[in-house]
C-alpha cells in the first residue's frame, strides 16, 4: 500500500510537470502583454472600475501554489493574487522572478484578483 501512495504521487507530480511543459509557448511575447503594465495598486484604489476589464501587470512572484495553479505577484504599490487554474494551464516554481500577467480583473469576498490568461516568466510565455 504504501508503494502505491508514492507511485501515485509520483504520476501526479509527473502530470504537472507535463502540462507545464505543454502549456509553456516560447519567448514570442503575445500583443496582449505588449500593452502598458498598470500598477497593482490602481487596481484596488480602483475596484469597481477594473472589475470585469482585462489588464497587465509585472511584478516579483513572492508566492506560489506548489503545483503552479496561482501565484501572488507584488510591485512596488501592493500585491495581488494572480488565478490560473481558470485558464488550465499551469506554470513551474518561479517564486522571485519577475512575471508579467495578462488577465481579467475580478473580485472574491471585496478583494481584487487576477484571472491570469497568458503569463511570462524568464523569456518564457505560459497559457
Amino acid at each position: 500500500m504504501r508503494g502505491l501512495k508514492f507511485s501515485f504521487k509520483a504520476l501526479v507530480s509527473l502530470g504537472i510537470i507535463i502540462a507545464a511543459a505543454m502549456t509553456c509557448q516560447g519567448a514570442e511575447t503575445p500583443e496582449e502583454l505588449d500593452s502598458d503594465a498598470i500598477e497593482i495598486g490602481e487596481i484596488f484604489d480602483e475596484i469597481t472600475a477594473f472589475e470585469g476589464e482585462k489588464v497587465v501587470v509585472e511584478g516579483k512572484i513572492v508566492n506560489e501554489c506548489p503545483a503552479g495553479c496561482f501565484f501572488v505577484v507584488q510591485d512596488d504599490t501592493g500585491s495581488i493574487f494572480v488565478d490560473i487554474f481558470p485558464s488550465n494551464f499551469v506554470i513551474p516554481q518561479k517564486v522571485g522572478k519577475i512575471a508579467r500577467v495578462y488577465g481579467k480583473v475580478s473580485t472574491r469576498d471585496g478583494d481584487p484578483y487576477i484571472i491570469g490568461e497568458i503569463v511570462k516568466v524568464d523569456g518564457e510565455v505560459y497559457r
